[in-house]
């Protein structure tokens, strides 16, 4: 499994530090040191990889530690709690993503000195917390006091929206540019080379359909045939994209679909070769392939729209609050597999 992970700053958070060490704002302090809750969103992991479901969410939650003693202090997940009333939680360290920075979780602060570290909480959507944070000094006769942050999960509504934003950018995305058709949530959520796209999905689709003739057809042959393909998906093809893990301004979608897999007309293909021959008696292949080829629209009205036994996992980025469609290496899963190539997996 591809991933991806997040945490945006929504907006500057109001902070006021209280002596007793509780505070409405999300920010704490005592004589040891100082705590605020300086960033949080909601990110979104698989199941089998350490993510909720149901009623509860993920949420990363940057907290923000100085250090007013003067003795060096350290903080880890230990260390941090969330609580729900009287019941005390752990962080969540059980999720795996490659987006996410696991060494921000623990670190030494030493005097009067800050640092940033981000934790993980299973929590419920429009639900209030007290996150409690506790560290331990490098004097060890020194316990400190804990200082309890409120958190008010309804603050980050906006962010538990927008995880699903990716799938509706892929759809866009292939409803556009492979099946041809309209989606006003391409201008508001795609980031696209439009003729780089076409181009990569024409050779995507010349590679593919070169397998199935005799004669490798020129790119403007191949072109046409593509221009015929995309039609014929246009009407009948059917695809189904969600979000499964969007963390840190990337993503992964997984997209279910039914194509037309290109190299499954090879049998097509040759029965109209055949039928060419023994039409004219003529045994010019090149004739009858050109004959085939002509007839390109018939083969695919009455070929089987294949529905997929895997999904693509589709990876995007997020740029300027866009998302784009860029697979990490040659290996990854793309969109000109399905709806160009017609490689049905």
């Amino acid at each position: 499994m591809k991933k991806a992970a997040g945490l945006l700053l929504v907006g500057a958070l109001s902070l006021g530090l209280a002596a007793c060490g509780l505070s409405e704002e999300g920010a704490g302090a005592n004589k040891s040191f100082e705590a605020k809750i300086a960033d949080a969103q909601y990110i979104l992991v698989s199941e089998q990889d350490g993510g909720v479901s149901g009623d509860e969410a993920l949420l990363a939650v940057e907290l923000e530690v100085k250090n007013t003693s003067k003795d060096a202090i350290s903080l880890s997940s230990n260390d941090v709690s969330l609580y729900d009333g009287d019941e005390q939680l752990e962080p969540n360290t059980d999720v795996y993503s490659d987006e996410i920075e696991t060494s921000m979780r623990s670190g030494k602060i030493t005097s009067d000195k800050s640092k940033k570290l981000t934790y993980l909480f299973n929590v419920e959507k429009d639900k209030e917390y007290e996150i409690g944070v506790q560290p331990i000094s490098q004097d060890y006769e020194n316990k400190i006091e804990e200082i309890k942050l409120k958190l008010d999960t309804a603050k980050y509504e906006k962010s538990l929206k927008n995880l699903e934003t990716p799938e509706k950018a892929l759809a866009a995305y292939i409803d556009v540019l492979f099946l041809g058709k309209e989606n006003e949530d391409f201008d508001k959520y795609v980031v696209a080379d439009k003729e780089e796209v076409e181009k990569s999905a024409n050779k995507a689709f010349r590679e593919s359909i070169n397998k199935v003739f005799s004669y490798d057809l020129t790119e403007e042959g191949a072109s046409n045939l593509y221009k015929i393909y995309k039609g014929e998906l246009n009407s009948k093809a059917k695809f189904e994209a969600k979000t499964v893990e969007n963390v840190n301004g990337k993503a992964v979608v997984e997209v279910k679909y039914s194509s037309i897999g290109v190299y499954n007309l090879y049998n097509t293909v040759s029965d109209y070769k055949r039928a060419y021959y023994q039409e004219t008696k003529e045994y010019d292949t090149k004739k009858q392939e050109a004959y085939a080829i002509s007839k390109f629209k018939d083969i695919l009205g009455g070929a089987e729209f294949k529905e997929s036994n895997y999904p693509l996992e589709i990876e995007m980025v997020e740029k300027d609050g866009k998302w784009e469609v860029k697979p990490k290496d040659k290996y990854s899963d793309t969109v000109e597999k399905a709806f160009a190539a017609g490689d049905i997996n």
